[in-house]
């Protein structure tokens, strides 16, 4: 039996903790989901090209043993 959770930067609140991040700070966060047991199925990055590094956007679906 799988858990699944759906990632979209562009759904969190103005100034969530997803909106508008470095890649650094995406990483990091994927990182701390991993740490959660979590497994990344699919995702898709969007970058401001204005901004080398970021702030970058992302969604996707991630899953875990429930």
């Amino acid at each position: 039996m799988w858990e699944y959770k759906i990632i979209d930067s562009e759904k969190a609140e103005k100034g969530g903790f997803l909106s508008g991040r470095t890649i650094q700070q995406a990483e990091d966060y994927l990182n701390q989901l991993g740490a959660q047991g979590w497994e990344i199925i699919d995702l898709d990055f969007r970058m401001d090209p204005s901004m080398p590094g970021g702030p970058t956007h992302f969604h996707g679906v991630a899953k875990r043993p429930k």
